[in-house]
């Protein structure tokens, strides 16, 4: 039984959430995917486990930490917080599409919370190795992306500006903590981001890097995670195909392998302690035993 496949998420097309609140304390500055209804929704169901958390707040660091997280602490995100001009008047430790400051630091222009802008499937604030770190948090489900306007993201027109927008700030990083294994002359460059999950990775990380450190309301953040969960079941996903790095001829000998170990291959030594890949589904079962948990474990383990 896959339970990727429509026909399984189906069953629970009468019951999309865990709960008839699990969207209570979201912003409503956020605009969610137009699919959030749609049964095999990845924003559903990062919704669904990830709200759950914020109203079980006690199973935070119990699910993160199954993964190999070792949060500490979490940090309650401040109240009505400013982050220089975009308010997030939130109520919860983890935050649905998180932008940052209002301006986007990353040269994207216009947007807004899940719209039109790099938006983070959800953020939170907590302490990991005695610092104050802000977690950006990637969810994927039943996504797959194969077709060429996902596997060559600086192709065309619109390639042109993302090239020109994101290299202008690598550029800036260049001396003092650029994030990739590149060498001054290499095979290895900017275009083999092509691929939509590296380049989803690649706005994320730089978006941190950008935003640290920071403070919000008062709290001082030093450090950031990029966490990238994904489904285990989602082979298409997880396994690098020939199809998914046509364009990037860099990638050439990761034919096969990961994903999350080519990511972590292609960032430099100093960088690959800011990023952690796992499964989600393979956490469920840290959550405390009540009969939410049991929905979320038949709809998604």
């Amino acid at each position: 039984m896959n339970k990727l496949e429509d026909s399984f998420q189906k069953n629970y097309s009468s019951q999309q959430f865990v709960n008839d609140n699990i969207r209570k304390g979201i912003s409503t500055n956020v605009k969610f995917h137009d699919e959030l209804m749609n049964v095999r929704s990845s924003a559903a169901a990062c919704l669904n486990v990830l709200g759950h958390l914020n109203q079980n707040q006690e199973d935070i660091i119990p699910f993160f930490n199954s993964m190999g997280l070792k949060i500490d602490q979490v940090i309650r995100f401040p109240k009505n917080a400013s982050f220089e001009g975009e308010i997030y008047d939130d109520d919860g430790p983890i935050v649905f599409e998180w932008i940052g400051p209002k301006q986007s630091p990353i040269n994207e222009k216009g947007g807004s919370r899940g719209q039109n802008r790099t938006s983070i499937d959800a953020y939170m604030l907590a302490e990991i190795n005695g610092n104050t770190t802000q977690l950006f948090i990637e969810w994927k489900f039943t996504e797959t992306y194969n077709s060429q306007s996902y596997t060559h993201k600086f192709g065309g027109k619109k390639g042109i500006e993302r090239l020109r927008r994101y290299s202008n700030i690598l550029a800036k990083l260049r001396n003092d903590s650029f994030p990739f294994n590149y060498k001054e002359e290499d095979t290895l460059g900017l275009f083999d981001f092509s691929y939509e999950p590296l380049y989803q990775l690649l706005r994320m990380t730089l978006l941190a890097k950008m935003t640290t450190p920071t403070t919000l309301n008062g709290v001082k953040i030093v450090d950031y995670k990029i966490i990238h969960l994904t489904h285990s079941d989602n082979s298409d996903l997880n396994i690098i195909s020939e199809n998914h790095i046509t364009y990037s001829p860099g990638l050439s000998s990761f034919r096969g392998k990961s994903l999350h170990e080519t990511w972590l291959s292609i960032l430099n030594q100093s960088e690959k302690g800011h990023h952690f890949m796992a499964y989600w589904n393979k956490a469920l079962n840290a959550l405390s035993n009540n009969k939410e948990k049991e929905y979320l474990i038949q709809r998604y383990e």
